[in-house]
């Protein structure tokens, strides 16, 4: 009886409440933006080089031009881009009257967009006028994975000193004095003359959790950001990660053809690879990788590493032979599948972290070659081995044995 009692007593205090929250204006879910994209462009070049900054406008262009075909938008669109080292702003992409406007946002000083800090009062910025269910980031700039920019000490600063960019795009930057390159560039051109504008991957971690945030996705339009350890220090602040092993071909991401897919409640990550490989296929310099890494699972991954690592040490007899995925000198990005192939000989183990690499490499793509610019003269990579993410345990560049075991990767891993 007394279980009676206190079943009805539920009953009536539920009903109650649900009748005194009925007495308000109910909230249409249906009429909550469900998704803003921030496109991120932090500034990519010196006091005397304007980096990537024309390439970014083009990109942007791109953006707008996709918005205006689709007549439209089903979310938001900020904006925040770097005029200058100093000088940056925060804008609203709107599609009204048939017609692109920007709402100007904010303007900023200073550099604290490569501070946790900043990139949280961005955010910030973000969430206050342009507020969703869920939220996204296509970060354009110049990338080297999860390295930290502390630990450099032969980055090949001079190898871009009288690099400037392809001539059609040439025409579109402000003048420097130096010359078109006689090669293609890569995105690893930007902000090679110092470290002064660079973003750890862990501070750029800890704004997006400082935000109380965690992204829907992150676009790396940047070289060498598809890397496990990169992958593994944003799973607590992005679901997915999209980005190159490799380094990206200056024009950067194909946005006309990918937008769509992403630009919506439900991103669709095989389209997006797909286009991109579809797009650089034919591109008139054919080279591009691209992966779409579901972060959820990167802990699992962990656990088999771990595992992996306690029973084997990679035969130095075999370095020689993995898949490098980098044009430096010294490689610091090996691919991960082929790694561990080379390293585990366990039917078992092996079996295990293909079927956990299929759960986090969700998508895909590369042609038969890839393309790298970092010193005086190009040099291209043949393919044989690929999985969508690349390593650097096995690395024996300075920048990797220094920074490595700082990487939460590295510490769940050994």
């Amino acid at each position: 009886m007394r279980k009676i009692i206190h079943i009805l007593l539920f009953w009536v205090v539920t009903s109650t409440v649900f009748t005194a929250c009925g007495s308000d204006d109910p909230m249409d879910i249906n009429e909550v933006n469900k998704q803003t994209v921030l496109v991120f462009m932090p500034w990519s070049g010196s006091q005397t080089s304007a980096g990537l900054y024309g390439i970014f406008l083009e990109n942007l262009d791109s953006i707008e031009g996709s918005i205006v075909k689709n007549k439209g938008m089903t979310g938001r669109l900020m904006v925040f881009i770097s005029r200058s080292a100093t000088q940056s702003e925060l804008y609203e992409v709107k599609y009204e009257n048939k017609q692109i406007t920007h709402k100007n946002v904010k303007t900023y000083t200073g550099t604290d967009y490569t501070t946790p800090a900043g990139i949280a009062q961005i955010l910030n910025d973000v969430k206050a006028n342009a507020y969703a269910l869920n939220y996204a980031m296509m970060i354009g700039c110049h990338g080297c994975g999860w390295t930290y920019k502390s630990d450099w000490e032969s980055y090949p600063y001079q190898a871009k000193k009288h690099v400037w960019v392809e001539a059609p795009q040439a025409k579109r930057m402000p003048s420097s004095g130096h010359q078109p390159s006689r090669y293609p560039t890569t995105r690893f051109f930007g902000s090679v003359s110092s470290m002064a504008n660079a973003i750890d991957i862990t501070d750029l971690a800890a704004g997006i959790q400082n935000a109380g945030m965690k992204m829907q996705f992150i676009l790396f339009d940047d070289c060498y950001m598809a890397n496990v350890e990169t992958a593994y220090e944003l799973r607590n602040a992005t679901n997915f990660l999209i980005g190159s092993t490799s380094e990206v071909m200056a024009q950067g991401m194909p946005y006309q053809a990918i937008w769509k897919s992403l630009a919506n409640a439900t991103p669709a990550y095989a389209e997006v690879v797909s286009a991109f490989h579809d797009y650089y296929s034919k591109y008139t310099y054919p080279y591009g990788a691209l992966s779409a890494v579901d972060c959820r699972e990167l802990e699992a991954l962990g656990t088999i590493m771990r595992e992996i690592n306690k029973r084997y040490t990679l035969n130095e007899a075999l370095m020689d032979s993995l898949q490098v995925l980098d044009g430096f000198k010294t490689p610091i990005f090996y691919d991960l599948g082929d790694y561990v192939t080379r390293l585990c000989d366990n039917p078992n183990l092996r079996s295990d972290f293909r079927a956990t690499m299929d759960r986090v490499v969700r998508a895909k793509s590369n042609t038969g070659t890839l393309y790298s610019f970092l010193y005086w003269e190009p040099v291209k990579i043949k393919v044989k081995s690929y999985s969508g993410l690349t390593i650097s345990d096995p690395s024996r560049n300075s920048v990797a044995t220094k920074g490595r075991r700082k990487t939460s990767w590295w510490k769940a891993t050994h």
